[in-house]
């Protein structure tokens, strides 16, 4: 005894993880000293407690729940509520009105045996749990990740709508095993089979067979047939993938064929009534359609909700949705899309989506998703989600990270002229060359032609990479399967991908990830999600705010757009784009706290009259001012951006104000590498600034030379603005171009 005492002393001189060390093995040399017996019941007396703990548990739990039918059953307060970021609720289906349980008497008997065929055809011999089946749902658990093996009994099914849970593991079906065994001691196997045919989940919003058989079919229960039955048993599995008016035909009629296979297995019917089931042209009642201002968000909102709980679940629990939509700003949406309807289509087109997005959490504000959701041929594609190309809005994209890793500067000089870079000839939608143009002058008129110079000195690779870094993905061809064309948005991008990488500007730099949904609870006020916002950062905050200066820039814009896309008195960064033969339309913008964009068109891609400014531009104008209201947004300056001044011709630094320099905002770590001398500024005369060099009209292309317009091609909008210059021989200078 003395001895151990004084190697216990003698050890507690040493550090802890060597005495943790000496502890364990200790321990284990008195393991290994046990007799087989006293090994086993150390190991196995625990999990055998748990085991039996667990079951009387959960049967404890749901005792009450027992004697209660419409308890077990939980199909009462089903359904969904979807609540705009303030409260206010745009949507709601479900029922919480009780209802009277309909008996085995009143239901069609080939549902009923169309039920056991397909889902437990040894119901009526088994005492409510299948020892083989739950072992396959272990296997499948341990085994292959937690994949759904299926094969519970129809009692133990009933006991999982009670467990209310989508969760597949081990606990659950262990649970499930213990309460349909509670269940099958309590009540009949018609008992049974009757709360589950009044509690199944059939899709279309519809609990139970009496819901089932009015919403798909509009009958009774007791009126359906063969072909009914086999239709609706079939749905079970999967409700709205087999649905055959909400989801795949094709895989509804191979559901009900393999039904009506098993009935025939199980000699509850004939190989004749078989065959003349599927001969039964099934008619359906036409699928309940969202009627509210926001029917494309509300199917995003459900898709998202269904894809992550399961449908059963999310209208089982009575999910009541904070949806990140602004009812005000989506009313306000819709009806400039309205207003601008008629012009759109005199002009030659006939849709038009927007989206919302708030660049410091993500959340979309509103989204519409088509002019007219009722139009039976395109009315519900959700042109918002809908790849298109971006025409010149894309040229933001590769800019903007060529400003941020100094590779140009809102100052660096290009040249406007005619080029052909490998038989590529790139035109600027005038037809027409401006000679020396700074970079800010060259994005804020749109120009084409230094626009694809920037793309090829940045290089085709690193701008694909920037836009995936914004949240691009659809970029996943090769740089050289796009070619130079990249330059001026050749790629199909979503709208709402490219507002959100507008987005990321407005929110310097820091890129989030689109949400539709704030908040969940359940029937019982349970909290089930919240959503937490998280950033990446997409591009710097110096690069962010270089873009985000020329784009707020009105007066570099004005060149081109006049004052077509200003916000009266307010700081907002914009830019439009217009494809090939003005087949797609695109206004995005931004301000610290909303981006916004808007695309005008057709969905059979055909070509209209006019573009971006003129088409995509008053929806996005108008729908920004009641998203600004009364306040004033301007975008704050990072560290790391200096503003400089800069000689008029020649982009070098000047020693200070001149009468031919500017301001202009730069990185530190990218100022001008040249210089030049200030000119005095006369006090009594006016100095006349020196002009831009003189814009040059091509002359007329050879014949045979002429190219044929590439329709992969897009070019930049024209200017629509009456007040904008018309004439490029004569263009004006502003009076500080480098002003942000």
């Amino acid at each position: 005894m003395k001895n151990i005492k004084k190697r216990l002393l003698k050890r507690q001189r040493h550090p802890f993880i060597k005495r943790a060390k000496w502890w364990f093995r200790d321990k284990w040399d008195w393991f290994r000293r046990l007799k087989w017996w006293q090994k086993t019941l150390l190991i196995g007396g625990p999990i055998i407690t748990v085991a039996l703990i667990i079951p009387l548990l959960t049967f404890t739990y749901f005792a009450l729940t027992m004697g209660d039918v419409e308890s077990l059953m939980n199909r009462n307060n089903t359904g969904v509520v979807l609540k705009d970021i303030h409260g206010d609720t745009f949507y709601s289906v479900g029922t919480a009105e009780h209802r009277e349980l309909v008996p085995l008497s009143d239901i069609s008997k080939t549902t009923q045996q169309a039920l056991v065929a397909s889902e437990d055809r040894n119901f009526y011999e088994h005492g409510g749990v299948s020892i083989l089946s739950t072992l396959r749902a272990v296997y499948g658990y341990v085994f292959s990740g937690g994949g759904e093996f299926g094969g519970s009994t129809l009692t133990q099914q009933l006991a999982k709508m009670t467990l209310l849970s989508r969760d597949r593991g081990f606990l659950r079906q262990y649970q499930a095993f213990s309460v349909a065994l509670a269940i099958e001691q309590r009540y009949s196997k018609d008992d049974i089979l009757a709360m589950y045919l009044n509690a199944a989940y059939f899709g279309n919003n519809s609990f139970g067979i009496e819901q089932a058989a009015k919403n798909y079919f509009n009958k009774t229960p007791a009126k359906l047939t063969l072909a009914e039955s086999s239709m609706l048993i079939g749905l079970l599995p999967a409700p709205s993938v087999y649905s055959p008016v909400a989801g795949d035909k094709s895989l509804a009629a191979e559901r009900q064929a393999e039904v009506l296979k098993r009935m025939v297995r199980e000699n509850m019917i004939t190989e004749a009534q078989r065959t003349s089931a599927m001969k039964t042209k099934l008619a359906y009642q036409p699928p309940a359609v969202i009627k509210n201002d926001a029917p494309h968000f509300t199917e995003m909102v459900l898709s998202e909700l269904y894809e992550k709980y399961g449908e059963e679940t999310v209208e089982r629990s009575g999910y009541q949705v904070t949806t990140t939509l602004d009812l005000k700003l989506q009313r306000q949406a819709v009806d400039n899309v309205k207003n601008q309807v008629t012009y759109i289509k005199n002009m030659g087109g006939s849709n038009a989506g927007l989206i919302a997005v708030d660049p410091k959490t993500g959340e979309i504000r509103a989204l519409v998703g088509s002019v007219d959701y009722n139009n039976k041929n395109w009315g519900k594609v959700n042109m918002a989600t809908t790849k298109r190309q971006p025409g010149s809005t894309f040229k933001t994209i590769y800019y903007s990270a060529a400003l941020a890793d100094g590779v140009i500067t809102p100052a660096t000089i290009l040249k406007d002229e005619a080029i052909n870079i490998g038989g590529y000839k790139p035109q600027n939608a005038t037809r027409r060359y401006y000679g020396n143009v700074t970079i800010r002058q060259a994005l804020a008129r749109s120009l084409n032609i230094p626009a694809v110079k920037v793309m090829q000195q940045y290089g085709i690779g690193r701008s694909i990479d920037a836009a995936k870094k914004l949240g691009i993905t659809t970029l996943d061809k090769d740089a050289s399967d796009y070619g130079l064309a990249l330059a001026i948005g050749a790629a199909e991008v979503p709208l709402q991908e490219m507002t959100n990488a507008y987005a990321a500007f407005a929110n310097e730099g820091q890129l989030r990830e689109n949400t539709t949904v704030h908040e969940i609870q359940d029937k019982y006020n349970k909290a089930i999600y919240k959503h937490e916002s998280k950033s990446e950062q997409a591009i710097s905050s110096q690069g962010a705010y270089l873009i985000s200066s020329i784009l707020s820039d009105q007066n570099a814009r004005s060149f081109m757009f006049g004052s077509s896309l200003s916000v009266y008195g307010k700081t907002v960064a914009v830019k439009t784009g217009t494809t090939d033969d003005n087949r797609d339309a695109w206004a995005i913008g931004y301000t610290p706290d909303i981006a916004i964009g808007v695309w005008v068109g057709n969905n059979d891609n055909d070509t209209m009259v006019s573009g971006g400014a003129d088409m995509a531009g008053p929806i996005w104008r108008a729908t920004m001012q009641a998203a600004i209201g009364n306040a004033n947004p301007s975008f704050s300056r990072p560290d790391g951006i200096a503003e400089r001044f800069v000689c008029y011709g020649t982009g070098g630094l000047a020693s200070g104000a001149g009468s031919n320099t500017y301001k202009e905002w730069f990185l530190i770590s990218a100022l001008p590498t040249t210089s030049c001398a200030a000119a005095p500024v006369e006090k009594k005369e006016e100095t006349k600034k020196p002009e831009e060099e003189t814009p040059t009209t091509p002359t007329a292309p050879d014949p045979s030379e002429e190219e044929t317009p590439d329709p992969t091609d897009p070019t930049e909008e024209e200017p629509t603005d009456p007040t904008t210059p018309t004439d490029p021989t004569t263009p004006t200078i502003p009076e500080n171009p480098g002003t942000p």
